[in-house]
């Protein structure tokens, strides 16, 4: 005899009494009564259900899968096994499966909060932040005391911009819960890029008050420091960038006093790349200065930057940046540097150039680039990765200004960039220098030979104006009102780069107003005159 939602009415008595034993902490009597019901009914579909749960629980993820497989072939409307299988496929880094196993879920039961909450989390691991948006709001309109969709709200609608709104979903967290440390370093973070730098400041001291240990309020604190100029604090909270799990090398305490040439004499450093190539090119200067006072070091870091950085012509031993094996003095990343040589604003090592294009390349793009008009490089894309801060990026038709200057070239240095995604009138006017730019093993050389024939390089903050400053070219980066914190706040020049120049939107995310600013100081500068718009 079946009772409802299938199983005897013998084995469901067992799958019940397995529920109430794991539930009270007896975990081995209730898989005894699970395995129990099962033998008597191996069809039972909520015990098939239950059984997949506690091998998730004691981390059989392939088991439980199984598990949650055959439970859902056999009924397929049982929503708590969509759910957790939805769970099992999240930890897995199967976000696609995940969030079908979760909008399943939802469709099954549209009145549980939760599971519209984790449909949304899915969704904002994908990158379709405006659908997690709404689908946490859909979570919200179901239970407006949740606090954990109103934190993941605020973090959607802070990646998506819109950051008076964020502000808002991160202060209900707060009123909901108010030891929250996550929703008030959520709340500092939408405060820094409003611009509110005291109030960003009082809400990571409040979620360090809470949690003394969190590393996103530590690293977030720090950036802040070290935008306002305070780099003494700053470094220190920089120390906490890596999410956890993904710290290539422990926090160092080495310390290097760059005025002491004996103090680093034959001492071995192992630097080991750990954030993207802007912020290889950025800080190898120190590694530069450390080989140069005569320290023995090694370089841990992507194979294709190896032969760009070579080009200071330090001497230093490269190697894989997994390749961490030896016995070294030091083991320290390398953003790491600039606080184990305690720099401060005043001192940041700025002797440029340190790195160099290659003299065959820079003749084979001599030939390529003659002709007359001002050469001007431009890119306006980076990492398109919604965690790295795509938003650095500009949209392509903001350098219509610069299309309509006289008397200029604009080459396109943007890789992988095509004429169909451009607005007519930049495209026109857009040089492609080659399908095969760039395109070896070994990154940036053909763009820092071609930088060497190029006036200006006009760009967005990525590795490009990195780049193009350690080179000593001249570059223009355009910003957002507030930017990262390697560009401080406020300046138009950068201590790290003295050939750069710094341009900040006026009014939040206004790129075509700030392009158009850029093109009237291009043409003073150049003493260019304006064509006509192209209709």
């Amino acid at each position: 005899m079946q009772t409802i939602g299938g199983g005897s009415a013998a084995a469901r008595a067992l799958l019940d009494s397995g529920v109430r034993a794991h539930a009270a902490g007896r975990a081995e009597e209730g898989i005894a009564a699970v395995d129990a019901a099962l033998r008597i009914d191996p069809d039972f579909s909520e015990a098939l259900s239950f059984a997949g749960f506690i091998l998730q629980e004691r981390g059989h993820g392939a088991g439980a899968l199984r598990f949650y497989e055959r439970a859902l072939s056999l009924k397929a409307d049982d929503a708590t096994a969509w759910f957790n299988r939805g769970l099992l496929l999240m930890g897995a880094r199967r976000l696609e499966d995940a969030r079908e196993s979760f909008a399943r879920a939802c469709a099954l039961r549209a009145e549980v909060a939760g599971y519209h909450c984790n449909h949304g989390a899915a969704l904002y691991e994908l990158g379709r932040l405006g659908e997690a948006a709404a689908v946490y709001e859909t979570a919200l309109s179901l239970d407006p005391n949740l606090a954990q969709a109103e934190l993941n709200l605020g973090n959607a609608l802070m990646r998506l911009g819109r950051y008076t709104q964020a502000r808002g979903a991160y202060l209900r967290a707060i009123r909901l819960r108010p030891d929250y440390a996550l929703g008030f370093c959520g709340l500092g973070i939408v405060a820094k890029e409003l611009g509110c730098f005291d109030e960003a400041m009082r809400a990571f001291d409040e979620a360090l008050g809470l949690a003394p240990d969190s590393e996103e309020a530590l690293s977030n604190r720090g950036c802040l420091h070290l935008l306002l100029g305070d780099f003494a604090r700053g470094w220190e909270g920089y120390e906490y960038r890596w999410a956890k799990g993904r710290r290539p090398v422990p926090i160092s305490p080495a310390r290097f006093d760059l005025s002491d040439r004996e103090s680093l004499a034959g001492r071995k450093i192992l630097v080991v790349n750990d954030h993207g190539l802007g912020d290889t090119i950025q800080f190898f200067r120190y590694v530069v200065l450390l080989a140069r006072m005569g320290a023995d070091v090694t370089f841990a870091g992507p194979r294709k930057i190896w032969r760009l950085l070579s080009s200071s012509g330090v001497a230093a031993t490269w190697r894989d940046e997994d390749d961490l094996a030896g016995e070294f003095d030091e083991v320290l990343a390398i953003s790491s540097l600039p606080r184990a040589c305690a720099t401060r604003l005043e001192t940041i090592p700025a002797p440029t150039p340190y790195l160099f294009a290659e003299a065959a390349r820079i003749d084979f793009w001599r030939d390529r680039l003659q002709g007359q008009g001002k050469k001007i490089g431009l890119c306006w894309r980076g990492n398109v990765d919604f965690r790295v801060d795509p938003r650095r990026s500009i949209p392509p038709e903001a350098f219509l200004p610069l299309a309509r200057l006289d008397r200029v070239r604009l080459i396109n240095l943007q890789k992988g960039a095509r004429g169909d995604d451009l607005p007519r009138e930049l495209a026109t006017r857009l040089e492609n220098l080659s399908t095969d730019f760039d395109g070896g093993a070994d990154a940036f050389l053909d763009t820092a030979a071609i930088m060497a024939h190029l006036d200006l390089v006009v760009t967005c903050d990525t590795s490009i104006a990195h780049l193009a400053g350690a080179l000593g070219r001249p570059v223009w980066v355009a910003l957002r009102q507030v930017a990262e914190w390697r560009w401080q706040n406020g300046r138009s020049d950068s201590p790290w780069y003295p050939s750069m120049r710094l341009f900040r939107c006026r009014d939040g995310e206004d790129w075509t107003a700030l392009l158009d600013e850029m093109a009237v100081e291009i043409s003073r500068q150049f003493s260019l005159g304006t064509m006509k718009k192209i209709s």
